[in-house]
């Protein structure tokens, strides 16, 4: 058995449990999910049971918060491994928090190889000092195991500990859900969400903060050729009001679209209408957003504070990357996409498709992982 500690559930993750469970049963094995909380401040997803078909626990505990922090408290958590005895545990947080801690100070009663599964990169740390990254490098010293999504985060944790051994576990989406059918076209899914036939529709999704560039892209939007453009920015956040108030003022209504959170559907549906996904992110270790953007076939302009930029857009035939978010680039990039036909951009999004298609499904993720398992099991 692999069991799996995780802070909360989310959509990307439980899916992908559901294929890993699969997998695992395969070859005699089965996951079971510890998960220390069932939800966060700011994390909007709903949790459907009866849509999970592997095993999972949550834990009673103390939940409190920290400036965005959360160290879930589960005073439970060691007696329940140990009654699970596991082959294998895997810890899918981060590398201070309160379970991962508890697990590596038990190793040796655990008595099972623990693999720290880990998105970290030095462009997304939130928090570093001399003090801290004592810390994290005396916690990721303590680890023999790790499975990271990129090649960033597969240096980041090289360089807190040399002889770490690493395999790669790219972060997975609801592929099924996050492709195209037969029945799907992008000009009814326009006139679904009464969007421009004509134009290129640029689209963004994540939250609206300073952590995600999205009032950098918005002042260097207006300052774009943009005449041909359209952007529908979905998401919520600190800076909602910020934006829809610059849009009033600058009269900027008929080709900037602010949505707020929207269901998986309606993402879904604009995504398929749009020709360009958008992140200029300031800071993010493994954005699963362009991800699902991908699958459904979109050109990418992503911010190499991304941490699967370069794995997303490999040799940049599918699309940009922003070196730096800064006026002048966002600018430049937007310029860019203007400047590409319809029938240049379509043929992007079938790269990108190909890309994901390769390396980024819950089967394959799933294998690579079994086979790893099956290397450092005791």
């Amino acid at each position: 058995m692999l069991a799996l500690v995780t802070n909360i559930p989310t959509p990307y993750r439980t899916a992908f449990f559901n294929t890993l469970q699969q997998e695992l049963l395969k070859v005699g094995q089965s996951l079971h999910v510890v998960y220390c909380s069932k939800t966060e401040t700011g994390r909007h997803w709903q949790f459907n049971p009866e849509e999970n078909n592997y095993v999972f626990t949550f834990l009673k505990g103390w939940h409190p918060e920290f400036k965005g922090f959360y160290p879930h408290v589960n005073i439970g958590l060691l007696s329940h491994l140990t009654k699970l005895k596991p082959d294998w545990i895997m810890l899918a947080g981060s590398w201070n928090a309160p379970a991962t801690i508890t697990v590596i100070l038990n190793k040796r009663k655990l008595n099972c190889p623990v693999i720290f599964w880990s998105e970290g990169h030095f462009d997304a740390q939130m928090r570093a000092n001399k003090y801290i990254d004592f810390l994290r490098k005396t916690v990721l010293n303590k680890l023999d195991y790790f499975v990271v999504p990129n090649v960033k985060s597969k240096e980041y944790i090289l360089h807190y500990n040399k002889s770490a051994i690493i395999d790669f576990l790219p972060n997975t989406i609801d592929e099924s859900f996050f492709s195209l059918s037969k029945n799907d076209s992008k000009e009814q899914n326009r006139k679904l969400k009464k969007l421009p036939i004509d134009k290129t529709i640029l689209i963004l999704v994540s939250s609206l903060d300073k952590r995600k560039g999205v009032l950098d892209f918005y002042e260097a939007f207006k300052k774009s050729k943009k005449d041909t453009l359209y952007v529908v920015q979905i998401g919520t956040g600190e800076f909602y009001d910020t934006l829809k108030e610059r849009l009033i003022a600058d009269n900027l209504s008929e080709q900037y679209r602010l949505t707020g959170q929207l269901k998986a559907n309606d993402v879904r549906a604009y995504l398929i209408a749009a020709d360009v996904f958008v992140l200029p992110t300031k800071s993010d270790p493994n954005p699963l957003s362009p991800i699902e953007a991908a699958f459904l076939k979109k050109a990418l302009l992503l911010s190499a504070k991304a941490g699967n930029a370069q794995d997303l857009i490999p040799n940049k035939e599918n699309g940009w990357i922003l070196n730096q978010i800064t006026s002048a680039d966002i600018i430049e990039s937007i310029n860019k996409i203007a400047e590409t036909d319809k029938q240049r951009l379509e043929e992007m999004g079938e790269k990108s498709f190909q890309i994901v298609s390769d390396s980024f499904t819950r089967k394959k993720a799933s294998e690579y992982l079994i086979v790893f398992l099956n290397k450092i099991k005791k």
